[in-house]
């Protein structure tokens, strides 16, 4: 094959300033190699992948990954809730991290910058991030603070990002929907919390009629669309059922038959579950399906996720296009991939 190309991976470089005064919560106590924080009374173990470059090149390497798009979903907005410094000084600094980190090897990397899309005040610094900074596309959190992405506060954005066809990678942030609900147990905000506060947030946007607003989004969504595939027959039956006499908070707003926004989104591949995959590709398309792993805070090897796209019933020019060329067709990569 000609690329491998991660759309979903992060890091974090190690330092020993904090500007914004938040390191105590945010870093934890050291466990071995690795932390473990307590943001929100939802433990977590920050691995020592997330931090260690030098490490994730080696690995990623030996996957056989040629290519990497480097994000930062949690710093902004869980620094934002306990830090007051002014919510944009923090997107920016974080911004400018990750520009940092493409710097140490320009060759194999590429950035995504990492805004709030309620704060048009922050639309600024999105162009930042796709002008001087170089970025390939945006990540945004499913919500924010627990406000989800298809309210009014967010229309500017939106408009913003269909005019400038900036590519969207939505992912769910450090403390999901439910979090408060016992969910520091058995690591259930980060194994179900997350993927369901990406399925609220993409229901939202498909019933709101945010996409029949702006069809022409381009929106890679996390996780093989976390927990929306589960849902979509839900929505599709409410839909089908109408409104009549609700308030209009609770009326379903999209014109179309909510499964049929499906053909708008892309997704990842993070999941490592092969039959999930598979659905997937059946519902989107191998067209519309991007290789990613979530490598970093998930230190499992990329070369799992590179086997179960190789294992597939599909054929291998659909390998192709999930490996690398629907990432190098949506995010302008220039690897050589045709635009159809």
């Amino acid at each position: 094959m000609s690329h491998v190309v991660d759309i979903h991976t992060h890091c974090v470089l190690p330092s020993r300033e904090d500007p914004f005064g938040v390191a105590a919560v945010m870093r934890g106590a050291p466990v071995g190699r690795n932390f473990v924080s307590n943001f929100r009374d939802l433990p977590a173990v920050s691995y020592v992948e997330m931090t260690d470059f030098a490490l994730q090149q080696e690995t990623c390497a030996k996957a056989g990954l040629t290519r990497r798009i480097i994000s930062s979903p949690f710093s902004a907005e869980a620094i934002t809730q306990l830090s007051k410094s002014p919510a944009l000084d923090v997107v920016r600094h974080g911004n400018d991290l990750i520009a940092a980190i493409v710097a140490k090897s320009p060759a194999n990397l590429f950035g995504m910058g990492h805004v709030n899309p309620l704060d048009r005040a922050q639309i600024p610094e999105a162009e930042r991030c796709m002008g001087p900074l170089g970025f390939k596309g945006l990540l945004v959190c499913s919500s924010w603070h627990g406000h989800f992405i298809d309210n009014e506060e967010a229309l500017p954005f939106w408009e913003w990002a269909e005019a400038t066809q900036t590519p969207i990678f939505i992912h769910p942030p450090r403390a999901p929907i439910g979090s408060d609900q016992e969910m520091g147990q058995y690591k259930l905000d980060e194994l179900v919390g997350r993927p369901f506060d990406t399925a609220m947030g993409l229901a939202r946007m498909i019933l709101s009629g945010l996409f029949d607003r702006f069809p022409k989004l381009k929106i890679i969504v996390a996780h093989m669309g976390g927990g929306l595939l589960p849902v979509m027959g839900r929505l599709n039956f409410g839909w089908r059922l109408g409104c009549e006499g609700m308030p209009d908070r609770a009326a379903i707003k999209c014109r179309q038959l909510p499964s049929d926004y499906l053909k708008l989104l892309y997704v990842d591949t993070m999941g490592l579950w092969a039959p999930h995959l598979k659905q997937a590709i059946e519902v989107f398309g191998a067209d519309r399906v991007m290789f990613g792993t979530d490598y970093g805070p998930v230190p499992i090897d990329p070369k799992e996720h590179v086997d179960i796209v190789n294992s597939l019933p599909v054929t291998a020019d659909e390998k192709q296009d999930i490996f690398w060329r629907n990432a190098d067709r949506v995010f302008g990569l220039g690897l050589g991939a045709a635009t159809p």
